[in-house]
């Protein structure tokens, strides 16, 4: 656990590895959104972090990136050509994270800037609405 540095000054376990800061999720969005960010213990376990895409294996530099609830990050144009080539009939549980597996749709009930800014990307295609 930290203390971001943002105004807000929240106390967070999340931590940017490129910055090597504590980040809340509004400094996430706002700050730190093309940013590798997990646990801080994740970073202790794996300091040596792959800042590309795990899609394409280009920089996440390089493109307009989204960020899943799960806090993973991958271009956009990644998560958006893989999820229009599942079948038309999948459900919302069928659309995972390439990564961990996790919902690529985030909880009705979860609210926060991650999965705010997650459903106004969904809801500019076709295949997640």
């Amino acid at each position: 656990m930290g203390l971001c540095k943002c105004p807000k000054r929240k106390v967070t376990n999340l931590f940017c590895f490129e910055h090597r800061v504590n980040v809340c999720e509004h400094c996430l969005v706002a700050n730190h959104a093309k940013c590798i960010v997990q646990s801080y213990l994740q970073w202790l376990q794996d300091s040596d972090y792959n800042p590309n895409c795990r899609l394409c294996n280009t920089p996440l530099a390089s493109r307009e990136t989204t960020r899943l609830v799960c806090y993973d990050l991958f271009h956009w144009a990644c998560i958006n050509e893989r999820a229009a080539q599942l079948p038309r009939n999948t459900a919302p549980a069928g659309y995972q994270c390439p990564s961990c597996n996790g919902p690529i749709f985030p909880p009705a009930n979860l609210a926060g800037p991650v999965a705010s800014a997650l459903r106004e990307k969904l809801a500019t295609v076709n295949w997640a609405r």
